[in-house]
């Protein structure tokens, strides 16, 4: 019986677990001014900027220099089913200004046309794209269902134990 509850406590700490996030490739360690930027086919300018959260292919991207917001999260497949574009944060570190961060409302730029709400992206930028509400408060119910059963397989388990 030992060994079942042994067992029954890896495998409960192994749903609960949360995935552990893919590290990206190391571009040469630290960038300096000159390393951000690349040639691309045809001498084209490219930039690293990298994008996280809720699109379909999260990571860094070298995309042409002058890309904005909108071709990048094309690039990264588009925003999920849970993403929450009316406010994506773009995070830039610039040496001269220091760190700015700007929420860009994508849905208002859909809703609109309006070109002037959609900003280019320069090097080093991080585009973070958060999650809806509802996605969070599913997840929250969802971990409160793991839980409900385990308790209930461990109380089943318990009484079986008080039988004997």
């Amino acid at each position: 019986m030992r060994l079942f509850k042994i067992s029954f406590l890896l495998i409960f700490t192994n749903i609960l677990l949360v995935r552990m996030p893919v590290q990206s490739q190391d571009m040469g360690g630290a960038m300096n001014r000159a390393s951000q930027y690349y040639l691309g086919r045809e001498d084209e300018l490219l930039i690293p900027v990298n994008i996280w959260g809720f699109v379909n292919k999260p990571g860094q991207y070298m995309v042409p220099n002058n890309t904005d917001l909108i071709s990048l999260l094309s690039y990264a497949g588009g925003p999920n089913e849970n993403a929450k574009i009316s406010t994506i944060r773009i995070v830039r570190s610039d040496p001269r200004r220091g760190s700015q961060i700007w929420n860009i409302d994508v849905q208002r730029y859909l809703d609109t046309a309006d070109n002037r709400l959609i900003p280019a992206l320069k090097p080093g930028d991080t585009i973070i794209v958060k999650g809806r509400t509802f996605y969070w408060v599913s997840k929250f119910f969802e971990f409160i269902s793991r839980l409900a059963v385990f308790a209930q397989i461990y109380y089943f388990i318990a009484i079986a134990e008080r039988n004997r």
